[in-house]
């Protein structure tokens, strides 16, 4: 990584690595169950009753109406509330004097998408705005509208993807706050350029990445646990709804005294759960030897 003070050259350019995309996805998901979390106490004490953020599938009996319902939860919603994120960020480049382009692609065999404003440099606060604006005004938005409309629930479903969608917009922020302000900022297709005045020390900046082999690997370790623990929490909110729709019967994985998944399925109703100190040790151990296998391939 070329670290220089020259003004012409950066000195720093934030690229999407493997290791970043699992951070990201780490803290995605645990921005997903948090606010997930957050939204649903907001919409018990405003509104005194509490609220499935998917949807109440007893209430919709036939299966049509579960399979139409199921798309728009987990299609139209997401799509739109992506979209319209994507847009406010290029309103916001376009109020600091941006030209912003759009685009997908494909990074790590994952698609993608970008907008983004070549070839102009930002303030540091400039960019903050630029980047944080769309998770503050989406949520604010979402969230003043749920507290008047009880009857979208659904509300509360676009501030959570919102929220858990802007992870690598928080993760640059939180970077640059530990920045000086005299750094400027270019959004690249392919990354962040940062660029800085040539006073300025590039050894202060937080870019640097850890050294040694051990502390690498002890930290893609935590990475992979984070990651497979947040995708557990993640699951159990896909899971129930698709085991209804699909009329799944209740089954045990494990055994009584040893078991990792218990779904039922009754007349009463539909419930998963999850054995959490198993999955913690399975991710653990999974994880440990995913970085091990890495150490050894690197070597």
């Amino acid at each position: 990584m070329t670290m220089t003070t020259t003004g012409d050259r950066p000195i720093h350019v934030f690229r999407l690595t493997p290791a970043l995309a699992l951070r990201w996805s780490s803290l995605s998901i645990i921005l997903f169950v948090v606010t997930a979390a957050a939204i649903s106490t907001f919409y018990q004490v405003i509104h005194g009753y509490k609220r499935s953020w998917i949807f109440d599938a007893a209430v919709y009996s036939q299966q049509a109406w579960q399979i139409m319902l199921f798309l728009v939860y987990f299609v139209a919603i997401p799509l739109g509330t992506f979209l319209i994120h994507k847009l406010i960020h290029g309103l916001a480049f376009i109020a600091f004097g941006g030209k912003p382009r759009s685009g997908v692609g494909i990074e790590y065999f994952l698609p993608y998408a970008y907008t983004t404003a070549p070839r102009r440099r930002f303030s540091r606060n400039a960019f903050l705005v630029i980047s944080l604006t769309p998770l503050f005004v989406i949520d604010a938005i979402a969230i003043l509208l749920l507290a008047v409309l009880p009857q979208a629930p659904w509300l509360g479903w676009v501030a959570i993807l919102n929220t858990a969608g802007a992870s690598g917009d928080l993760w640059i922020a939180t970077l640059l706050l530990r920045c000086p302000r005299s750094i400027t900022v270019e959004d690249r297709k392919t990354g962040v350029a940062i660029y800085a005045p040539l006073d300025l020390n590039a050894c202060s900046l937080p870019f640097r990445q850890p050294s040694g082999r051990v502390k690498s690997a002890f930290r893609n370790w935590v990475d992979l646990t984070v990651l497979m623990l947040g995708l557990i929490i993640f699951v159990s909110f896909l899971l129930p709804v698709l085991f209804d729709i699909l009329n799944v019967p209740s089954f045990l994985v494990g055994t009584d005294d040893l078991w990792l998944l218990n779904w039922e399925n009754n007349a009463k109703g539909f419930a998963i759960s999850f054995n959490l100190w198993l999955w913690i040790g399975i991710a653990t151990i999974l994880s440990l030897v995913a970085v091990l296998f890495k150490s050894v391939r690197d070597r």
